[in-house]
């Protein structure tokens, strides 16, 4: 018997009888039976890479008759191919031994596809999996969400909805994450969203909550504040010193603690090499993960450790966004993550006016540019993973919106109550186990603007333009208009979304016509777009095939100029930090 299997085969012996905090102990009968994931990475190769890990689960309190789904795992999550079709020696099994499970596969949506384990006969206990997930350290970087497997660098990492199956029973589970190093030799050290080394989770998880779980193993970097809670790994070679960092962000996460009045037990920050796509972050599970390369440098990652750290707080109204239907409910947590990773660490004094400016300005100037600032929030779903003008939207336009709000109650109260006051409102709904909805909302809104703020809620969700006060931001700041050129990649866009990805729709005059792009070159490279539209200088490398022909073409992907709104310095004194 291996490692691996001995500590699976232990926790199926113990499970009755494992601690929980308060010195409880776990039960069959409680509500929060225990999930235990065991990673065995295997040793790196010449080339440093980590070509496999073997995985173990043993879910407690499983209840399946024959025919029910029993355990998922997306093979397509929001655009992200997983390692799903790749699980190898996969077996299932119960206290009365083996189980063979049919699969179906299921669409979500147009951006997501599940498969399904389902139970060949009744079950009634704990269920053991066991499988191997090969790793391709050949496969190009994505411009998508992090999920899937990479390695690199004698480590490996991943969200477990690319490789982690999940019970489909929809049951509450406390997580225990076990590692085993036995075939990875000396040295190594694994770090989940719940913590550094093997740790439980704080609380039961939904399946949903569980598949944001990240994973990096291996040796990786590890920052540990020591403090509250706060860590962080990355794999790969930042060019920078990514200690001082991740200080920052231990120390802006103490200061949201104050601010939302309450300070998670832990929280994990995960960065990653992406030659083609730095600076990008998913919000996880107690944690996020970022991108960097070798342009990249702390002033421009502070934003986005800001805005992430916020999801730890904020997250989404009710459900999670990744949910069915989820993403029409993106304009409230992205829109209050923008709104507060500029507005925070300016209060905290950890950014400058100049910076603040420089987020809200980017901001601004990618809304008021949008063509695309008109459609309404019914329609973000189907067009997020369509057309990243509409999918920005969620996060300028909530973001605005937000900063308007504030502006109003502040001014409707006298300076007594804020935007602030309404958000904690909200988070204290979800701590006491009430809807945190749009149902709460609209009421505090009433109460606070009567019915005109939940008319201007109508008007935002039905594409209207959000413009905040001039004084929004504080008497420091002022608004004024610029001419700025919108976003145009000088093609259909949904040329971006075909296999192979062949340029239709050229537009005669554009950029991207005088820089030598033509229809039907084949681009061969990724690229993201969600922050070049906020960047009226920046430059797009494409790399196509045209018959025989490898060409480069380089071009600013911008067209007609607007008039939009900016905001810069009055001659009004900053006030002291709140």
């Amino acid at each position: 018997m291996t490692a691996l299997s001995r500590r699976a085969a232990k926790f199926v012996l113990a499970a009755a009888l494992l601690p929980l905090p308060g010195g409880t102990a776990w039960a069959a009968s409680d509500p929060a039976p225990e999930l235990a994931i065991t990673i065995a990475p295997a040793a790196p190769d010449a080339a440093h890479v980590i070509p496999y890990i073997d995985v173990t689960i043993v879910a407690q309190d499983v209840h399946r008759i024959a025919g029910e789904e029993l355990f998922r795992l997306a093979l397509v999550a929001n655009t992200v191919v997983t390692s799903a079709k790749d699980l190898q020696g996969l077996t299932i099994a119960d206290g009365k031994g083996a189980i063979t499970p049919q699969t179906s596969d299921v669409e979500k949506d147009g951006s997501s596809r599940t498969r399904v384990w389902q139970a060949s006969r009744a079950i009634d206990g704990p269920v053991t999996v066991r499988y191997r997930v090969p790793i391709d350290a050949a496969a190009p970087p994505l411009a998508l969400p992090q999920y899937e497997m990479r390695t690199e660098k004698d480590s490996f990492s991943a969200a477990a909805n690319a490789f982690v199956l999940l019970p489909a029973d929809g049951k509450a589970r406390r997580a225990h994450v076990y590692w085993d190093f036995t075939n990875y030799g000396a040295g190594g050290v694994g770090v989940s969203s719940f913590g550094v080394g093997d740790v439980a989770s704080s609380e039961a998880l939904s399946s949903d909550r569980f598949g944001s779980v990240y994973y990096m193993a291996g040796r990786p970097g590890v920052y540990r504040s020591g403090e509250d809670g706060f860590f962080a790994a990355w794999q790969g070679t930042p060019p920078f010193a990514m200690d001082p960092l991740m200080r920052w962000a231990a120390d802006l996460h103490r200061f949201y603690g104050r601010f939302f009045g309450y300070t998670p037990p832990s929280f994990g920050v995960f960065g990653r090499t992406n030659a083609r796509n730095p600076g990008s972050g998913i919000g996880l599970t107690d944690s996020f993960a970022f991108t960097f390369n070798h342009t990249s440098n702390p002033s421009d990652l502070r934003s986005l450790l800001a805005h992430e750290m916020l999801h730890s707080w904020v997250r989404s109204l009710d459900e999670s966004m990744d949910a069915a239907g989820g993403l029409d409910r993106s304009w409230f947590g992205e829109g209050l993550a923008v709104h507060y990773q500029r507005l925070l660490p300016y209060r905290a004094g950890m950014i400058s006016a100049d910076a603040f400016l420089q987020d809200l300005n980017s901001t601004a100037g990618r809304y008021y540019t949008n063509i695309k600032i008109g459609v309404p929030n019914a329609e973000i779903p189907a067009g997020f993973w369509r057309d990243t003008r509409i999918r920005v939207l969620p996060y300028d336009r909530g973001s605005l919106y937000f900063a308007s709000v504030d502006a109003q109650v502040r001014a409707a109260s006298g300076g007594k109550r804020s935007l602030d006051d309404m958000v904690r409102a909200m988070l204290a709904a979800r701590t006491a186990g009430k809807p945190m909805n749009e149902a709460l909302w609209r009421s505090l809104l009433k109460a606070e603007l009567g019915d005109k703020g939940v008319a201007d809620l109508d008007a935002m969700l039905a594409g209207g333009t959000v413009v905040p006060p001039s004084d929004a931001f504080g008497p420091e700041f002022r608004r004024t208009t610029k001419m700025l050129r919108r976003f145009e990649l000088g093609f259909d866009p949904a040329s971006l979304l075909a296999r192979p990805k062949i340029v239709r729709g050229l537009i005669a005059g554009s950029n991207a016509e005088k820089a030598g792009l033509r229809d039907g070159d084949e681009i061969l490279n990724t690229f993201s777009q969600d922050g070049l539209q906020g960047k009226q200088d920046a430059y797009l490398a494409l790399e196509v095939k045209r018959g025989a022909q490898t060409l480069s073409v380089r071009y600013q992907p911008r067209g007609e100029a607007v008039q939009s709104f900016q905001w810069e310095r009055s001659s009004v004194p900053s006030p002291t930090a709140k």
